[in-house]
């Protein structure tokens, strides 16, 4: 160690006791997830109020051996990628949430990353400006969508995800320094999983505000998929299409520019749903988590494609569905809850997983899947089938199209709780899951799977040495880590989850019986014979 590094410790720690410290702070308080499932226990909760309080919290950590991590009280990931180790410290920026700067000229906004997207498109819309990316859900903050790289569906545009449209970002480094971070710099951090430092602010590049046209179809027979789906991606503005192999169909929702003059304004509103209907979908989605009757299942996804088949827009000024909507381009691909606390999938025992491939692989990556749905043909997708969303390679080095156009590809299945069964068929998720990694040089998305689908991280990115390299630079004590990067670099590897019942959490693929639920033996995929699954 130089001798540099050797006093940089002791010179935080004068600076912290120099410095009038006044921390807003909660001990002992617990941070849970959106759906309540997940849970941390840091030592300590910071909500500090300024870019110098953040300082002072990080120079604190770093005197007193702490690591930390930023993320919400109520965090948009099924697992720990936003929360501190147990016991260490935890930041959020909900005090943080101003514009900082607006330059309608440069077309350019400065805000900090508290903020939520919804409220930073709110501002946008009435000055007439926009930003190209827009995600389906619009209630995350600005710095956790740069966190986990969250991303909508566009081809057409530079890029699917927020984090390719800044400009600059000033983060509070490991040593507790201010960073303006621009160029190769920028690159490293724009998807960063929080291991660099707090983003404190992002400047973002927008465009003039646009509205957008939608077309919503269902389609009966899924046979020519594979033949159009890299052209429906190609040839509109956004393209998102939900596969239901089990019934042989499929659904588009595809979105194009209009001038912002033409008459329009309608909204998504895939989240309005009545009491009743969540009071149904509630009973159905509890049913399904522990049943073993595939005509149940199958059951859930006709009415999840009836529900997909036709417009599912509505006029904002009258609230009548609109059968031909238009509308501005964020209120039409992101949807509100009428809850703002909680969505209905938020109440519901469901979960996430999503991959990106390379974006000319997805034919053959649906044929691989029919291949494997042969052998399982009454395999229904019940939530949202199989889910298709598109970008365009990113500079990034660890966003899920660092490097490559992707297509990303999501499947939703009801909840595996602790003692309770997996879904039904959920070995063939696992299958599917498996000969992604293996076989497509799949990328979880990094907020959304289980344990056991980070497998083999660094090889995936052919810039993860270089991120490694530029973490080095700007946290060279490791201040800001967690179990779920330990994971990810390999430092604590998937092999020591290897444990009973570990397939049931989402811990493991298995390797022998004993990872298994109860009556079910670990055997290989009936297609992709390298997957190892439970049945």
């Amino acid at each position: 160690m130089t001798l540099k590094k050797l006093w940089l410790p002791l010179i935080a720690a004068g600076a912290v006791l120099t410095t009038s410290y006044s921390l807003y702070s909660d001990e002992n308080e617990k941070l849970k997830n959106y759906q309540g499932t997940y849970e941390c226990s840091p030592s300590i909760i910071h909500s500090p109020t300024s870019i110098e309080e953040i300082q002072d919290i990080v120079r604190d950590a770093l005197v007193n051996g702490n690591t930390i991590m930023t993320g919400n009280r109520k965090f948009a990931s099924q697992i720990d990628a936003a929360c501190t180790q147990d016991g260490q410290v935890q930041v959020t920026l909900e005090n943080m949430t101003d514009v900082v700067d607006f330059d309608p000229e440069a077309m350019t906004i400065t805000v900090e990353a508290g903020m939520r997207f919804n409220q930073f498109n709110d501002f946008l819309r009435d000055k007439g400006l926009a930003v190209n990316m827009v995600t389906e859900l619009g209630t995350f903050t600005i710095g956790g969508m740069l966190g986990s790289g969250t991303h909508g569906s566009t081809f057409q545009k530079k890029s699917n995800m927020i984090a390719d449209y800044i400009t600059s970002m000033k983060i509070v480094d490991g040593m507790g320094d201010v960073r303006v971070l621009t160029g190769e710099d920028l690159n490293a951090a724009r998807v960063n999983l929080g291991v660099l430092g707090v983003v404190v602010e992002a400047t973002v590049q927008l465009e003039p505000a646009f509205k957008v046209k939608a077309e919503v179809k269902g389609y009966r027979n899924d046979s020519n998929l594979e033949d159009v789906i890299l052209d429906l991606a190609r040839n509109n503005y956004s393209a998102n299409v939900a596969w239901f192999p089990g019934l042989g169909r499929y659904t588009t929702t595809l979105y194009n520019e209009v001038p912002l003059s033409t008459k329009g304004n309608d909204y998504n509103a895939q989240a309005d749903v009545s009491d009743i209907q969540e009071y149904f979908f509630g009973l159905l989605f509890d049913a399904l988590h522990e049943t073993k009757n595939s005509s149940l299942q199958c059951f859930a996804a006709a009415v999840r494609y009836g529900a997909r088949d036709g417009s599912y827009f509505r006029n904002l000024d009258t609230g009548f569905k609109s059968y031909k909507p238009v509308g501005y381009s964020d209120r039409m691909q992101y949807f509100q809850c009428k809850d703002p606390d909680k969505c209905v999938w938020d109440k519901l025992p469901i979960a996430l997983q999503e991959v990106a491939i390379p974006f000319e692989q997805l034919p053959n990556w649906i044929a691989d899947v029919r291949k494997i749905l042969d052998n399982n043909p009454r395999t229904c997708f019940p939530l949202n089938g199989i889910y298709f969303r598109f970008g365009k390679a990113s500079d990034s080095y660890l966003g899920m199209s660092a490097g490559r156009d992707s297509a990303f590809v999501g499947i939703e299945y009801t909840l595996r709780q602790e003692g309770a069964a997996v879904p039904k068929n959920y070995f063939v998720n696992l299958e599917i899951e498996q000969m992604s990694l293996r076989k497509y040089g799949a990328r979880p998305h990094w907020g959304k799977n289980s344990v056991a689908i980070f497998e083999d991280m660094p090889s995936r990115f052919p810039k993860w040495n270089d991120f490694l390299a530029f973490k080095q630079e700007v946290d060279p004590y490791n201040v800001f880590t967690n179990p779920f990067w330990q994971r990810a670099t390999g430092d604590d590897p998937l092999s020591n989850y290897l444990t009973p019942g570990c397939n049931l959490r989402g811990e493991c693929y298995c390797t022998e019986d004993s990872h298994c639920e109860e009556g079910t033996t670990c055997q290989a995929g009936g297609f992709f014979e390298q997957a190892r699954v439970c049945k």
